[in-house]
């Protein structure tokens, strides 16, 4: 018997279509609703280890800077382990650790955060053009005893410069979006099924298959309870695979 595997995929040209006209809504349209706006710096070191044919290990690095960057505020560490159902199909379980310092009436507080994930990857081309999918499940337990369970799908297009009809090494433009959905207990969250989404723009250049290094801009918005957020992001990542 043969086992088929089938998925759905989001044409290149949708990917861009779609991001550009988040930024757009949020950029032109956020201050008419009296959003906070802040300015971020994102440091990210993203790593896959390989075990075997089938198996490997993964592990995300996040430094986060506060508004204005004055200071670091945020460690984010994400270890998991991975099972590749074919070359293009991952699936992944691991932990991620959230830790944050807010600085109130000048006394550093400190507020982690600990979570388990379950997520679902699947790569593949578009003529030269690289494209990443991956749907990711949360279980937070926050302050207070509080758990919550959150939806994340995140989608990336690469382009490549070159027009080689294979892309090894080089620069490219890199567009995605990932869109955040709390799916249970969202009334100890932002009282929000919609938690929050990330637009991203940027250019990076791919070094080899192991090496690829980018720089780009971010726009975050997120829903709070009493004023929702808008947060402008440098972000400076690096990505290694070994």
């Amino acid at each position: 018997m043969k086992t088929r595997v089938i998925y759905i995929s989001i044409p290149g040209n949708m990917i861009l279509k779609i991001t550009v006209l988040i930024l757009f809504v949020f950029c032109v349209g956020g201050d008419s609703y009296g959003q906070e706006t802040e300015s971020l710096g994102w440091l990210f070191w993203s790593h896959e280890q390989k075990l075997s044919n089938k198996w490997q290990l993964s592990s995300d690095i996040q430094l986060r800077s506060s508004n204005n960057f004055k200071s670091a505020e945020v460690l984010l560490l994400r270890p998991g382990i991975g099972y590749k159902i074919t070359g293009e199909q991952t699936a992944t379980a691991g932990y991620t650790f959230f830790g944050r310092w807010d600085a109130e009436t000048g006394i550093k507080s400190y507020e982690p955060e600990h979570r388990i994930f379950e997520q679902y990857e699947i790569r593949h081309q578009i003529k030269k053009m690289e494209v990443n999918h991956r749907v990711r499940l949360e279980q937070r337990f926050l302050d207070q005893n509080v758990f919550a369970q959150r939806l994340r799908y995140y989608v990336q297009g690469k382009f490549p410069f070159q027009v080689d009809s294979t892309f090894e090494k080089g620069i490219y433009a890199s567009v995605q979006n990932e869109i955040f959905l709390n799916v249970q207990n969202k009334a100890d969250v932002n009282q929000s099924f919609f938690d929050q989404n990330r637009a991203y723009l940027g250019f990076g250049f791919k070094f080899n298959d192991q090496y690829d290094l980018a720089l780009g801009y971010m726009l975050l918005y997120l829903v709070k309870e009493k004023i929702n957020n808008r947060s402008h992001i440098i972000q400076l990542s690096l990505k290694t695979s070994l």
